[in-house]
């Protein structure tokens, strides 16, 4: 006579019953993934761009030489800067700072630049320091041709101008300066791309998917035939300096790169730039 086994010695059902809750388990971890990655791409310019909304005037800030001028995009958007003169026969820097802040916050660059009788403009992006509009990539760019129409207007030359940027706006001082003549390009802490950087911080994101502002410098900086300076501090955990050494081995000749050593991403007012952008410029 055969015997009738119990429904848990079928090896068949066990595994049937082992096996849902870890589909379960796995297709909650699939929806939890994507809900991530639906989050990141619809906040990702408030994670990217940190803006002061608040307008300050260069008055404000002790900048009695410094005037705030306002560029009118072609979408009527009208954007407030500063601009501090040159002294005769010196440059003048139009300077993109990072994505934090705004102008304002950049009063030290007027006081250091301008002791030095470079004149300074420094860009009011969209969004910032009580600027209409939204930023964005597209929005810097076009905010950043105008910068440089700005100046030329006024009847300086393309030699006058050296082109300048920090951190995010190292982005956008290398898509000006592959699109028009100056004297030299100067960057601080820059990068290959957004993507790159955002590839290190979050690894476990397909970012090169989701990235909206890609501030790519790596498909420009090779068109670049200006003077080129590169300042990185070797201890960046924002934009860690192998990104920035990448983006200097793309560039054109002739170019310099400085380590910044003891250097992070926030604390390079407390190191040498000022001299070392200074020492740069009267060399060419």
């Amino acid at each position: 006579m055969l015997a009738v086994g119990s429904l848990d010695s079928d090896p068949y059902t066990k595994t049937g019953c082992y096996m849902k809750p870890v589909k379960v388990f796995l297709l909650l971890v699939l929806a939890s993934y994507f809900a991530i990655n639906l989050l990141v791409y619809a906040n990702q310019r408030e994670l990217m761009f940190v803006p002061t909304p608040d307008h300050v005037t260069p008055e404000e800030v002790g900048l009695a030489d410094v005037d705030e001028v306002t560029l009118v995009l072609e979408s009527k958007l009208e954007l407030n800067s500063w601009f501090g003169r040159a002294k005769n026969g010196q440059p003048t820097i139009l300077f993109f700072h990072g994505n934090a802040g705004a102008v304002n916050h950049r009063a030290h660059r007027f006081r250091e630049l301008m002791a030095e009788g470079y004149g300074v403009f420094i860009l009011g992006y969209p969004g910032y320091g009580g600027n209409e509009g939204s930023p964005s990539e597209k929005s810097f760019r076009e905010a950043s041709l105008l910068s440089y129409e700005y100046l030329r207007n006024l009847g300086l030359d393309a030699e006058d101008v050296v082109i300048y940027g920090e951190s995010i706006g190292t982005g956008v001082a290398v898509q000006l300066a592959a699109h028009v003549e100056a004297k030299a390009l100067i960057l601080e802490s820059p990068m290959t791309s957004a993507v790159d950087v955002a590839s290190e911080h979050y690894p476990y994101l397909p970012v090169s998917l989701l990235l909206k502002d890609r501030f790519k410098s790596d498909d420009h900086i090779d068109r670049i035939g200006m003077p080129l300076l590169v300042m990185h501090g070797d201890r960046d955990t924002i934009i860690p300096i192998k990104i920035g050494q990448e983006l200097f081995a793309l560039a054109k000749e002739p170019k310099s790169f400085v380590t910044l050593e003891g250097a992070g991403h926030n604390d390079l007012q407390l190191y040498p730039v000022k001299e070392i952008a200074r020492e740069f410029i009267d060399s060419l």
